[in-house]
This record gives C-alpha cells, sequence and structure tokens, in this order.
C-alpha cells in the first residue's frame, strides 16, 4: 500500500514540478544573453524557487538547516556533500545557492535542464575523459564569476544508506589550488521523501542539512591531503546525523552492495 501511494504521488508530484520548473525559467531567461560565469549570481534565484517548489508545495518537505551562517558571504565557493537522494539537489539549491554537477542526461528533461543551465549547472558525459576535464574548467569559471558550485565525490546516490569508500577528489583539490573556499556539507533524511532505488515519492518527512564551516588549503598542506580532510569533515558531519548508517532492512529503501 505504501509503494502505491508512494508511486502514485510520484507521478502527480511530477506534474506539479514541471509546472514549477518552467515558470522558475521564464524569469532568467534573459540572462542567457550574459555569459557563462556572468549570469549565475543572478539565475541562482530562479533555481532555488524550483527546489522551493519541489520540496515544500510538492513534498511538503519539514527541513532542518545547521550552519547557515558558516555560508560565505561572498559567492565562488565549492560546496561538498554526501548524497542520499535526488532531493540533495534540492536542499543545496536552496539552502547553499549552489548549482550542481550532473550527468548530461538531466540535461535534455524538459525545463530542468535549460534551468540548470542558466543557473550554473554542469553537464557532462561521464565515460567522456575530455567532458570530465571541461568539468573542472567550468567549475573554475563559475567559482571565479561569484558563482557556486555543489559536488558529490560519491558520484552517485546511495543504495544502502552507507557513505562510499570510492570517493572522487580532484575537484576538489583543483579549486583549493586556485584559491576558493570548500564548504563540506552533509544531508540526512532525504532518502525518505525520494529513496534511490525505488520510484516513488513520500510527503511530509523530516530531513536536514549541515551546513560546516569554508575550509581553505593550508600554506603547507598538499591539494590531496585538504581534499581528504574535506571529505573527512563531510563524513563526521554524516556520523553526527546518523548518514552513514545502513539503512534498516524494514525500510526497503536500497539493496545492499
Amino acid at each position: 500500500m505504501k509503494r502505491a501511494f508512494g508511486t502514485a504521488y510520484a507521478i502527480c508530484g511530477m506534474m506539479v514540478v514541471l509546472v514549477f520548473a518552467a515558470t522558475s525559467s521564464i524569469p532568467i531567461w534573459p540572462f542567457a544573453v550574459l555569459p557563462r560565469g556572468k549570469r549565475e549570481r543572478y539565475t541562482i534565484h530562479g533555481a532555488r524557487y524550483f527546489a522551493w517548489g519541489c520540496l515544500r508545495p510538492v513534498l511538503w518537505v519539514r527541513d532542518e538547516v545547521i550552519g547557515r551562517e558558516n555560508l560565505p558571504p561572498e559567492g565562488g565557493y565549492l560546496v561538498v556533500s554526501n548524497h542520499r537522494s535526488w532531493l540533495d539537489v534540492a536542499l543545496l539549491i536552496l539552502h547553499t545557492k549552489s548549482q550542481g554537477v550532473s550527468k548530461r542526461e538531466v540535461a535534455y528533461i524538459p525545463f530542468f535542464g535549460l534551468n540548470g543551465w542558466l543557473s550554473g549547472a554542469i553537464f557532462f558525459n561521464r565515460r567522456d575523459k575530455e567532458g570530465r576535464a571541461r568539468v573542472i574548467a567550468d567549475t573554475i569559471a563559475l567559482l571565479g564569476g561569484g558563482g557556486n558550485v555543489h559536488v558529490f565525490p560519491e558520484g552517485t546516490r546511495t543504495r544502502d544508506g552507507r557513505l562510499s569508500e570510492k570517493v572522487h577528489l580532484r575537484l576538489i583539490q583543483l579549486v583549493a589550488e586556485a584559491g576558493h573556499a570548500v564548504v563540506p556539507t552533509c544531508t540526512w533524511g532525504t532518502e525518505g521523501g525520494m529513496p534511490a532505488a525505488a520510484m516513488y515519492a513520500l510527503p511530509l518527512q523530516r530531513m536536514g542539512l549541515e551546513i560546516g564551516r569554508p575550509m581553505r588549503k593550508g600554506a603547507t598542506e598538499s591539494s590531496q591531503e585538504f581534499a581528504e580532510r574535506v571529505w573527512a569533515e563531510v563524513r563526521r558531519l554524516a556520523g553526527l546525523h546518523g548518514a552513514d548508517q545502513p539503512f534498516p532492512p524494514s525500510a526497503g529503501l536500497g539493496v545492499d552492495r
């Protein structure tokens, strides 16, 4: 019964989400004339409206945000987070004013892709070596223009609740070498609203986001050491909120690896 309700709710919710995606894109279309790296500090507001629509009117999420005051007052920072659900993206866009690095298939979803591209999302082909190199160049350019980007070093959503042992830290290293701040964050409970291993959505779920203090590479610290220190902080935050533990067997949220 729960899964049937969740599937039906997801289908109905998607229709409303498309409306929010369309209406949030219209006000930012005029900014398309501005070059990438210049427009994002303005267009991110349209993306935040879209994220708000997904979380509040559609899913009636009850979210808790800790450490909002830690965000740098000026833009140009990289947000690093764990990844439990598609709703992580919405939480980060809304509360950290950042767009994300995403697989290129998302770019072709009506309105989603357009809204994301105009507000700073970076789409790439994971199997293309040149595409991965462009992610680094685009990220540095966006941060240099005052935009904010978020990234999930795990690469994909957890299927069982545990943090991945294999993470990709190269982007963090290069951002640090370019002199930009890196903000460690942690999400929890997002899988309750939209599990990674199932096509359904549930309203009125509790979830949260903790924003850590911004970090910068030390003078005597290698970029690799710094990136590992950032990820260690994400892991520490995840431990505080139980976001590093397997999903309960009865929850039906994921599968064992």
